[in-house]
């Protein structure tokens, strides 16, 4: 069997090796007498085509049958049964004839053959192409399947890791006694509550200071009618205190602006909320807004901790810039149907109740 295998690759190694000599050989071709072949060729055609003719006009002269309806099988089976005796004699006459050949010499086997190689190369290129391009798409394929394949190995490694993870808990839990589990139970979650409470209080620190260094300044800005929070990032102690235009733009800071006029101002808006002592200084607009901020902070914190929870609502005194400014964070939101309402939004359950 294995004496039979080599032989057999032997021979295909074998012609293949003829193949590729044959096709590195240059074709022979006599160019001197081409067109004389040629036009030789096309004569012996027309002379046959010719002689074809005036058979054809010789038959339909001698007989009276009507080639047309002779053409296509009669309706009538007698008709029909004369017509295949007709065509069974002219099969047995044609049969002994020899076929009409192409003289020695003569270019139309080798026209016949150059149109049959370039079909079949024209079919091969089209063959060619539809490969590349089933190749293409299933290079695609196969990629997709693989990154779907090494996705699902991951998970199966997560998977197993978990598995395995579970296992040793369980198995370190059984080992153990119900005041032991306990024990560890609490000292876990007192950790959790302890990072709990430094991040609340790393939170609440960067919290005081944005609203100290940025926040502040920029609500007071509102509030004296200047623009909206955000729109002007760096605003002065000095802007502030010469006010704003009804369009909205920062007055001259040439005029200085006495404290009295300042302090009566910021009353005016944000209340007198405590008695200032002799040796106190008033404070600044930017002040008066960052402490209105935090004590609004503080009530809508209390109110959500509240016996209503995340349902009740602080009733506001005014409608303020801090209050405007929540609610375009989407920190809090006002009550559906009452604007001097205004809650935290409880962000582990949906926007609305």
């Amino acid at each position: 069997m294995a004496q039979q295998q080599d032989r057999a690759i032997e021979k295909i190694r074998a012609y293949s090796k003829d193949a590729h000599e044959l096709r590195d050989d240059p074709m022979e071709l006599d160019a001197s007498n081409t067109e004389t072949r040629l036009a030789q060729t096309v004569r012996e055609l027309q002379a046959r085509v010719k002689e074809q003719q005036a058979v054809l006009e010789t038959l339909q002269a001698q007989s009276n049958v009507d080639i047309e309806s002779a053409a296509y099988a009669s309706a009538d089976p007698r008709q029909k049964l004369r017509q295949l005796l007709a065509v069974k004699d002219a099969y047995k006459r044609l049969t002994p004839i020899a076929p009409f050949l192409p003289e020695e010499g003569s270019v139309l086997p080798a026209l016949l053959a150059a149109r049959t190689l370039n079909q079949n190369v024209q079919g091969t290129k089209v063959a060619i192409s539809s490969t590349q391009s089933k190749i293409a798409n299933t290079d695609a394929i196969l990629r997709r399947e693989e990154a779907n394949l090494n996705d699902a190995n991951l998970l199966t490694q997560a998977m197993e890791n978990r598995i395995e993870r579970l296992r040793v808990q369980q198995e370190d839990r059984s080992q153990k006694t119900p005041a032991q589990l306990a024990r560890e139970l609490i000292t876990a979650k007192r950790a959790q509550k302890d990072g709990y409470d430094a991040a609340t209080q790393a939170l609440g620190e960067a919290m005081n200071d944005f609203i100290n260094d940025y926040l502040a300044a920029m609500i007071a800005a509102e509030e004296l009618g200047g623009p909206v929070v955000g729109e002007m990032l760096n605003v002065e102690d000095d802007t502030l205190a010469a006010g704003f235009t009804k369009q909205g733009r920062a007055k001259s800071t040439k005029k200085t602006v006495s404290d009295k006029t300042r302090q009566r101002r910021i009353d005016q808006i944000w209340g007198n909320k405590a008695p200032i002592e002799e040796d106190e200084e008033p404070p600044t607009e930017a002040e008066a807004a960052d402490a209105e901020m935090r004590q609004l902070i503080e009530n809508l914190f209390a109110t959500l901790i509240g016996p209503g929870g995340g349902k009740a609502y602080y009733q506001l005194d005014r409608d303020s810039a801090a209050t405007r400014f929540l609610v375009r964070a989407k920190i809090a939101q006002f009550h559906p149907k009452d604007a001097k309402k205004l809650r935290l939004i409880d962000f582990g359950r949906e926007l609305d109740d």
